[in-house]
């Protein structure tokens, strides 16, 4: 077995998502990333703190843009404020990890680099961390990412076929994204089948030589502009860049991937609908976070409220948020077009307030 890296890992969380899944706690200037979602901290508090059980303070960085920087600073003074990686443009992860990379790379030779996003719920995080070691065992023989085991059929998530085991974990075969319901049944019957849940780990010149292999299209414009004299000339390398998830640009190419198996409960905390899997419920399936709730004649019913009491009488399926401006009431069927309503109501001046 390879001896486990001694050096200190680097950190990247990823936060630079806009969230509207969340709407209304989740706001463009706020996103569902700085918000309190499921416990007493942020998401991406949440994520700081686990990865503070792998590395130290001045070693977590967090790829976002200028506008959430200040808010996070806002939110967490503590934070070192040089210890980001700003995007001039959302353009998915796969150019934010290729800038990252270039900037690692110069800072501090070839480390350990760990790829978190901000929106995740782990638990326990005690697991979490003997899983980021075990994995850091994998790093000298490629790129490796993490494999969680289904429990129900979920169309909203990719999934991992592996292959041969290794020495901690296994070869990789395919990457499979979002299936149908049908297609998602078979692949929770098969062993060798995972969620990918998008924690990456690489050592830096190896995800740099795979960018130059299967992205230089990505890799080309940073690497012949890095380092940049101004935030102007990163924003117009930028501009020549595809918005490509590292997923599509580099894991589905590569033959240097491997996958550790989590020992970890994982949920992406993608949209409301996902407290009901974290939340805990009574046993007509109502979740609640909040001080007081009433169900009568009432089931499958999800809340987030801030009210002193809410009541649920003689209804079923409903998600219910409020704010301290907005108050959301859908059904769990109509959740789903929480986007498509935000577009709507951006066309209404009169709401832009309610979104920003």
């Amino acid at each position: 077995m390879a001896k486990l890296p001694k050096e200190t890992p680097v950190v990247l969380i990823m936060a630079g998502g806009k969230g509207e899944r969340f709407w209304p706690r989740s706001r463009t200037n706020s996103p569902k990333q700085l918000q309190k979602v499921y416990s007493n901290k942020t998401l991406l508090k949440e994520t700081i703190d686990r990865a503070l059980t792998i590395t130290s303070l001045d070693r977590i960085y967090i790829g976002t843009n200028a506008t959430l920087k200040a808010e996070i600073l806002k939110k967490d003074p503590k934070f070192p404020s040089g210890n980001f990686i700003i995007e001039p443009e959302g353009k998915n992860t796969a150019p934010i990890i290729a800038l990252s990379a270039l900037y690692f790379q110069k800072k501090y030779g070839n480390p350990n680099l760990i790829v978190l996003s901000a929106d995740a719920f782990i638990d326990p995080v005690k697991e979490f961390t003997k899983t980021i070691e075990q994995a850091l065992f994998e790093t000298e023989n490629g790129m490796v990412l993490l494999g969680v085991k289904p429990n129900r059929p979920e169309v909203g998530y990719g999934y991992i076929s592996t292959g041969k085991p290794t020495d901690v974990g296994y070869t990789v075969k395919a990457f499979f994204e979002k299936p149908d319901f049908k297609t998602a049944l078979k692949y929770i019957k098969k062993k060798n089948f995972y969620w990918n849940p998008g924690i990456f780990l690489f050592r830096t010149e190896t995800i740099l030589s795979e960018l130059e292999r299967h992205a230089p299209h990505i890799l080309g414009p940073l690497k012949n502009g890095f380092p940049f004299k101004n935030f102007g000339d990163l924003k117009s390398a930028f501009q020549m860049l595809p918005s490509e998830a590292i997923d599509t640009a580099i894991m589905e190419k590569s033959n240097r991937i491997r996958m550790v198996e989590a020992t970890f409960n994982w949920d992406d905390v993608g949209s409301w609908m996902s407290l009901e899997r974290i939340l805990p419920g009574d046993k007509e399936k109502n979740h609640h976070q909040g001080k007081e709730v009433h169900y009568h004649k009432a089931s499958g019913n999800i809340s987030s409220v801030q009210k002193e009491l809410i009541t649920f009488l003689g209804v079923k399926d409903l998600i219910v948020v409020e704010e301290p401006d907005v108050l959301l009431i859908t059904s769990r069927e109509g959740v789903g077009d929480i986007k498509a309503m935000l577009s709507n109501m951006r066309k209404n001046k009169v709401l832009q307030k309610y979104l920003d």
